[in-house]
């Protein structure tokens, strides 16, 4: 929702991008999914991408680019709702 602040607090400390745009192209890539309804509205997400589950990062892999230039329609039934989900409890 503040896409400069994200830009600059964030992305600077955390990442090599600089731009959001590649920054998201880079989401996509690795299988992030947008929220696009919802009090989340706009996040990215990622089932294998969980607070206190670092090792399941392991498994993310980098799509190749397909240069297809057409999106796949987001289907807003396959979208998750942390609100009703139990937490995840960090694996020792």
């Amino acid at each position: 929702r503040k896409p400069k602040d994200f830009t600059s607090r964030v992305m600077g400390g955390y990442f090599r991008q600089s731009k959001l745009t590649s920054f998201q192209r880079q989401l996509n890539l690795y299988g992030f999914r947008r929220i696009t309804q919802g009090t989340d509205a706009g996040a990215y997400y990622h089932e294998l991408f969980l607070r206190g589950r670092p090792q399941l990062c392991m498994r993310m892999q980098r799509q190749k680019v397909k240069g297809t230039g057409h999106k796949q329609p987001t289907d807003v039934t396959s979208e998750p709702n942390f609100y009703v989900m139990p937490p995840v409890i960090a694996e020792s």
